[in-house]
Order: structure tokens, then sequence, then C-alpha cells
């Protein structure tokens, strides 16, 4: 009987589930930063044994895979942007061409939706999320990861799944799909990327809804007409106050993400760039604040704390 036994998986959304439970009260901002931290200190473990072990750093199968999917998405925009499926079609596993002749005619219906040139690709360069897979000594590795791409100013978001090994298959080594939406169609309710058609584009979703990506994210956005700004916040931070005592002074947020109790408001902008007071609050403990932070739309890592709580003994 076969064995197939999983080896590794970096995973931001594994940590994520352990980190939500040992931190009933972390939000999602919080709990991906920490998971990025873990993931890179397991890098560098398995890049410390590969060097300790003779080899170099960077040699290691993760971090070749990495810097091969980093390569093909920066190919695959760049042919995208030439409008030339041939280098489009190339970067895909020769077994998925040969298992879908209508490849071209979907690269079409990408090149007509996305019309380019790419203004900027948010591949961070990081480690994807992947897996990796040995069934009597033969390995199978894949890598996949969602990102922003701008063009024209407007936001889409991408999701690629790359094998960069099949020790058996080699065929199968190559894109396994690509999924590109806009950022409607990625905010709308009950969303899943549908990693099953090899090439999958929407760009329209049902609802009259506005979006904003704030601290990364995209996110359904409601307008407020307000001007709320951060010494309003502090002002109200000395008060003692929680949430709700907040909602009831300033109104509804502008930005809500139930499942992680994290709420943003929008400020003014600060050199005619975005800014919101995102708040981390604990619904189990009296809507109680947890930290407040000043975020803008496009980096991950807020630009400051503006209150925290304090920690209790």
């Amino acid at each position: 009987m076969k064995r197939k036994v999983w080896i590794q998986k970096i995973a931001i959304i594994l940590l994520v589930t352990i980190c939500s439970v040992q931190l009933s009260a972390c939000g999602k901002k919080e709990v991906m930063q920490f998971a990025k931290d873990e993931i890179a200190k397991k890098i560098d473990e398995i890049a410390k044994e590969n060097t300790e072990n003779g080899g170099q750093k960077g040699s290691t199968d993760w971090e070749r895979g990495a810097e091969d999917y980093n390569r093909v998405v920066d190919q695959f925009f760049a042919a995208v942007d030439a409008r030339d499926i041939e280098a489009a079609k190339e970067l895909f596993a020769p077994n998925v061409l040969a298992e879908d002749p209508d490849i071209e005619k979907k690269l079409e219906s990408l090149f007509a939706f996305y019309e380019g040139p790419t203004e900027r690709c948010e591949r961070d360069g990081e480690m994807a999320k992947g897996s990796c897979s040995t069934d009597y000594g033969v390995k199978v590795a894949d890598l996949e990861d969602w990102f922003a791409v701008v063009s024209g100013g407007t936001n889409y978001y991408c999701m690629i799944a790359y094998t960069f090994r099949d020790d058996e298959d080699a065929g199968n080594v190559g894109i396994q799909y690509v999924d590109l939406v806009s950022e409607k169609v990625i905010c709308s309710e009950d969303f899943k990327w549908p990693k099953e058609d090899r090439i999958f584009v929407k760009g329209d979703a049902p609802g009259d809804y506005q979006t904003r990506r704030v601290g990364s994210y995209p996110y359904i956005y409601v307008p407020m007409e307000r001007t709320l700004t951060k010494e309003d916040i502090l002002e109200f931070t000395k008060t003692g106050g929680n949430f709700m005592d907040f909602k009831d002074q300033f109104g509804e947020p502008n930005v809500v993400e139930v499942e992680y109790c994290s709420y943003a408001y929008e400020l003014p902008d600060e050199n005619g760039e975005k800014r919101y007071a995102s708040f981390l609050v604990d619904n189990k403990d009296d809507w109680k604040i947890l930290k407040i932070r000043i975020v803008d739309d496009v980096e991950y890592v807020s630009l400051e704390t503006l209150w925290e709580a304090e920690k209790e003994e």
C-alpha cells in the first residue's frame, strides 16, 4: 500500500488557525504578521540546516521554488502586457496545455479583461503558501499565492498556482492555473478562488457597493459624511469608553471585518495618501478597544500604533 506523507507545509492559513486558537482576541493583521514572522524563522532554519550540511543558503527546495514562483509571476504579467499569447502559454505546465485545448481563448479573455500595462505587481517576494509531498521517495512540490496587480490605477487580484517539482512527471512543472478578478468580485459575499478552470476571469458581482483597500486588503467600503482626525480619537481614548461608545459618538465604521473584530475609520489624507484608523476590538469583553493603528491603503505593516490598551497582569 502506498504511503503518502506530507513532510512540509509552510502556509499562512495554517498559522492563522493556530494563532486564532492561542490568541482569542487577536485581529487578522496581528495574526498575519505573527504568521509571516514564523514563516521567516522557519525558512531561516531550513537554510541554516542546509548550509551546515554543506549546501549554500538559497539552495533548499523551498527557496528555489520561491525564486521560480516570483520569476514566473513576473514573466506572466510581462507576457500579458505585451499581448504575447505564446509567451504566456509557455509558462503553463505541458500537461495543462495538453488537457485544455481552450487555453488560447481563455488567455484572450484575460487580455481583454486586463488591458495593462501593469503599473505595480504586489508579489512581495516572500514564501507563498506551499505544500510538498513524498510517495516512496517521489517528491511533488507546489506554491500558490494571491496578490494585487494595478493597471490604469485600478486594483485587480490574481491567484497563481505553480508546480516547481514533480519527480515522477516533469510535464506537471509549470503554472497550474491563473485566476484574475476585480476588486468588487473579491469583496463579494462568499467569494472563493475557483482553482479549477486553468484560467478564470471575472469582473463583476451582484450588488451595488463600493470597495477600498485598507492595510493592503480589499474590503467593502461604506462612505460617511464626517471628518474624523487622530486628535479626535486620542481625545476619546482618555474617556475609557469601549468601541460601542466610540460608534455612538462618531458613527459607524467605513470598513467592518466582523470575523476578526477589526473596524476601520477613514481619516483625512496625508500628502495625498489614504489614511485609516484601524480598531482591534474584543467583542467578548464588553467591546473593549485593544489597539488603534494608523494604516494606509497598500502597505501591510501599519504606519503607527496610535493607542494601545494597557496589558493586564
